[in-house]
């Protein structure tokens, strides 16, 4: 892989807003100087993780995940450094170096995502060539433009069994590799490897921050039929490999992710072609399932950027029960949902080609139907609300998606619209809804949901993080030092000794900002990015996530004011010397008391132990005189 200098290393983080990178898998809320959320690397339900804008840093003080911007996208997409560094150059629009092929050492993962990176590549450059040029009028002909082709990235499979394989393998990338990453298959019986598309118009499909996952392709017209006379699918899709679990992807995110944040609404359809076609038209907020029906794992992801989301499904049978599913999902994962089914025949695509982009707009908004009156129409269309019995049974079934609604305000809202739907008096409805919302209470716990293949998945198999032992003013003077560099590591480590700080985390930390110091330049960085190590690292990012207040226990029991803002900082850094020096010397008073006692029960001289005590309370008497602040640490 290309060296990255250490300057364009600087400049990708120097433009990349940790607070943008965040929110493209966590909905933030600011709250005062700082963002918080949900944490996107463990389940909870009330938000612990915390961006902070001013240090570029995000922390979760619940597992203690903590970082810069280069951290949060190594963990949240399981890439290496390097390729962070990649995917956030790319983000921005700052070019790096022509990648080659991966080193030695690299990972499984890693080599696969680069040979998927090449692949897009490949298949973008095909299409501009004269090979592509039957690609290239059926894109014309669907009415996308070449800055629509630019911004997802379609690309073409050459027509061809290794077209990709041969200039994938010439740029140093394994055939196993490529292979495991779903772009070549073995050849029956032995004998090398063949394309997995080929003749094709390919969809890059992308994670939120750019990372190539896998491909969906296309035929084109007039595709030749298989050696066994059949037509070839329409469509073929990256299958499930180590970094591509469809189930977990929403295509079109990279590029819809700004829109649906701004409407706090996504479109859900079900082809790539119609991402494509309603981004063209205008509509940006939309999103595909790739080929899959809405899971959880999606709903979790639009729940990143979205209250509500949009159906669209095909009016026959089988889109309709892919709609009635998807309700459940989306409910059960807090957003609101909504169905819109197109005229039957139509797709996103083609109605938008045949009735222009105005009149699909005023679709999404004029004709969609909250949950409660598409299953209504449903029930009714199938003749179920004709009968007594049926129409109990479509109520219950109403009544059941009512309960998943999490908000108990609108959960009531949509209970009075299925009572006034069915005829009914919302008394009636009433004992149904808490008899479901009872079952549901009493329902077992769901087994815990596989984390993300994009990151997550590796975290479970790590130890649990370092235990820190810290006092409150250790984690006021690491702040201080991190934050004011050099004046104040000499103002503190000139009047402390290392040992007066905890051993492990802590006391690595301390040694290695005197190390800094005495290098001539101080680099918080260089902890919160985790060159130090992970302990150091996950305590440089806690110190500097929260403003560590000095010990309420330690104030109260001096009796003095302690300055708790950053407005005098050598002040608070002084403050928090002395407590920590009283708190060492009192710990040495306590033993020293214990061994005098000790000693007394034996009937051995204490002599000397007590003339120990008399040096020590001179000592603790200097120190809360601020004496310390004329000695020399060393």
């Amino acid at each position: 892989m290309a060296a990255i200098s250490d300057d364009k290393i600087a400049e990708v983080r120097a433009a990349s807003d940790l607070v943008e990178v965040v929110s493209d898998y966590v909905r933030l809320k600011k709250q005062g100087g700082r963002f918080v959320g949900l944490c996107p690397f463990h389940n909870e339900r009330s938000p612990s993780f915390s961006v902070d804008p001013k240090n570029n840093l995000y922390h979760c003080f619940g597992c203690k995940a903590g970082g810069d911007v280069f951290t949060f996208v190594i963990e949240k997409e399981g890439v290496g450094f390097l390729d962070a560094i990649r995917l956030l150059a790319e983000r921005a629009g700052i070019a790096l170096p022509e990648e080659e092929a991966p080193s030695p050492e690299a990972t499984e993962k890693e080599s696969m995502l680069a040979a998927l990176r090449f692949a897009a590549r490949f298949y973008f450059e095909q299409l501009g060539t004269d090979g592509g040029k039957r690609a290239r009028e059926y894109l014309a002909g669907r009415g996308f433009t070449r800055e629509s082709v630019k911004t997802f990235g379609i690309g073409y499979a050459p027509d061809g069994w290794d077209g990709l394989l041969a200039a994938a393998t010439r740029a140093g990338h394994k055939p196993e590799i490529l292979e495991r990453a779903g772009l070549v298959r073995a050849r029956q019986g032995g004998g090398g490897y063949y394309d997995v598309f080929r003749d094709r118009v390919l969809f890059p499909i992308l994670s939120p921050v750019g990372k190539v996952l896998g491909f969906g392709g296309r035929t084109l017209p007039g595709a030749r039929p298989m050696p066994d006379g059949a037509e070839p699918a329409k469509y073929i899709n990256t299958s499930e490999t180590p970094v591509y679990h469809k189930a977990e992807v929403l295509y079109g995110l990279k590029q819809a992710k700004t829109a649906i944040r701004a409407a706090e609404e996504a479109v859900l359809v079900e082809g790539y072609a119609d991402v494509v076609a309603l981004h063209e038209a205008g509509v940006q907020n939309v999103v595909a399932a790739s080929g899959t029906a809405l899971t959880v794992q999606q709903v979790r992801l639009l729940r990143s950027y979205a209250r509500t989301v949009v159906l669209l499904y095909d009016a026959d049978n089988a889109g309709q029960m892919a709609a009635a599913r998807g309700i459940h999902t989306a409910l059960d994962g807090g957003l609101g949902v909504y169905l819109l089914t197109l005229p039957t025949g139509s797709d996103p695509d083609s109605f938008v080609r045949q009735f222009g982009a105005e009149a699909f707009v005023n679709l999404i908004k004029g004709e969609r139907q909250d949950f409660v009156g598409f299953l209504t129409d449903a029930a009714r269309r199938a003749g179920r609300l004709d009968t007594p019995e049926g129409k109990a049974a479509a109520a219950g079934e109403i009544v059941d998606a009512v309960s998943r609604v999490k908000d108990p305000v609108a959960q009531d809202a949509y209970l009075l619209r299925a009572a006034a739907a069915l005829g009914v008096p919302d008394a009636t409805l009433r004992p149904l809804l808490r008899d479901r919302l009872r079952d549901r209470r009493h329902a077992p716990a769901a087994p815990p949901e596989a984390r993300s293949s994009t990151g997550d998945d590796e975290r479970p198999n790590t130890p649990p993080p370092t235990v820190v032992v810290m006092r409150p003013e250790e984690g006021d003077l690491l702040r201080l030092m991190l934050q004011h560099g050099a004046p104040m590591v000499e103002h503190v480590l000139g009047r402390m000794a290392i040992d007066e700080f905890s051993e492990g985390p802590v006391r690595t930390l301390v040694e290695a900002l005197l190390a800094q110091f005495e290098a001539g330049r101080v680099d918080p960085a260089a902890f919160t990015g985790g060159q130090a190590g992970e302990a150091v690292q996950r305590l440089a990012v806690a110190v500097m996530s929260e403003q560590h207040a000095l010990s309420e226990r330690g104030a109260a029991k001096r009796g003095k004011e302690i300055e708790r803002q950053d407005a005098q900082p050598f002040a608070v850094a002084t403050s928090a010397m002395k407590f920590l020096k009283l708190d060492r010397v009192e710990e040495v008073i306590a033993e020293l008391r214990h061994r005098i006692g000790a000693a007394e029960g034996a009937g051995q001289d204490i002599t000397a132990l007590t003339r120990e005590l008399i040096d020590l309370n001179e000592l603790r008497r200097q120190i809360d005189q601020n004496a310390f602040l004329e000695w020399n640490a060393s």
